[in-house]
């Protein structure tokens, strides 16, 4: 994935913004990456287990993070989030997101504007950033907010932003940014079974530890939550170093006790408690574009994100879009909330379509 020396250059940037000691720390905590694996399989092996005892349906592990799903007449297999619903070829093309956009604006779903761009010395990249702040992105093949950049407003900045895109190869992609909250709005052919809220990540200061200590104080505690804080580790990247710059800090700071820090402004690497069921007050006309956004990818299963103000009125409206739509949405985000309580089981109905 990219190149070699992107990857290194991009390495040795964000080692000298954190600081030696504290991108050791940072080290650490990421090498027990396995352990947060492990997390991922135990709470994807319950949410299937459960949606099978509640339709009836026995299950087994084949090994393989593999899970056989079965009933009287049908039989499932599903890996994690990766479910046999959709067409290889769909899932594929959502991948491309400049084809999504594409695809949409065929389907007069709104989306952000935005170019494709080469990663060094596109005069067509300083001339869009004239246009207002925008996102750097990888245009095709990645997730979890690998490469991501939001709130790019400067030359220097677009520079950093478009080699940390280009680092994960496959072309970067440029979106006007869009002003509101995130959020995942999940459909089954057509019907919307779940939306949630997604906040940005945020840590809180002990008086002692810089931002980067928090961070790393942050995913250890997700690993010891097995997998209820979140499943992926918080990484600092340029997001999260263009986020605190707005604020006047940089990962060397040290907030003070009690104090609140947004650490990045994408949502992807957020934790559990800054995820929110949304129940009701979503606008049926935004509720029929984001439909016809997994349709126009043809998906029967699909996360679409959307930036918007607010949920109450359809996207052309708001001044909302949506940015990204998932073939393989992550159904742990819907389990992993705020109030779990309150959290939709949508691994049910999936189950279900899947044993017909």
């Amino acid at each position: 994935m990219g190149n070699a020396w992107q990857r290194l250059l991009v390495k040795g940037d964000l080692l000298f913004a954190v600081g030696l000691r504290d991108g050791a720390v940072l080290r650490r905590v990421n090498s027990r990456l396995p352990e947060l694996r492990a997390n991922r399989v135990g709470i994807y092996n319950e949410l299937w287990s459960n949606a099978a005892r509640e339709l009836g349906a026995d299950m087994e592990d084949l090994g393989s993070v593999l899970l056989e799903l079965r009933s009287a007449t049908a039989v499932a297999r599903v890996r994690e989030e990766i479910v046999q619903l959709d067409d290889p070829h769909a899932a594929e093309r959502s991948f491309d997101k400049p084809l999504v956009h594409r695809l949409l604006r065929g389907a007069e779903v709104p989306v952000p504007q935005y170019l494709e761009v080469r990663p060094r010395g596109d005069r067509a990249a300083k001339i869009f950033l004239d246009g207002g702040p925008c996102v750097v992105k990888p245009a095709r093949g990645t997730g979890v907010g690998a490469g991501v950049t939001r709130g790019v407003e400067t030359g220097r900045q677009l520079r950093r932003a478009l080699l940390g895109a280009a680092a994960w190869g496959g072309g970067v992609l440029l979106e006007r940014q869009i002003e509101g909250e995130v959020y995942r709005l999940l459909f089954l052919d057509g019907e919307l079974l779940d939306v949630i809220r997604r906040r940005p990540p945020h840590v809180t200061g002990d008086g002692h530890a810089s931002i980067s200590g928090l961070i790393s104080v942050e995913n250890r505690r997700r690993l010891e939550a097995r997998g209820r804080a979140g499943l992926w580790f918080l990484r600092v990247d340029y997001d999260s170093i263009f986020e605190l710059a707005r604020a006047g800090l940089s990962p060397k700071s040290v907030p003070g006790s009690g104090e609140s820090v947004v650490v990045k402004s994408t949502t992807s690497q957020n934790s559990s408690e800054e995820n929110d069921t949304v129940r009701g007050g979503v606008s049926p006309e935004l509720v029929a574009e984001c439909a016809r956004a997994a349709g126009a990818v043809g998906l029967r299963l699909a996360g679409i994100d959307v930036v918007a103000p607010g949920l109450d009125r359809s996207l052309r409206q708001s001044g909302g879009a949506v940015i990204e739509v998932n073939a393989q949405p992550g159904l742990h985000h819907h389990y992993l909330v705020a109030d779990p309580e309150a959290a939709t089981p949508v691994a049910v109905p999936i189950l279900r379509a899947l044993l017909g």
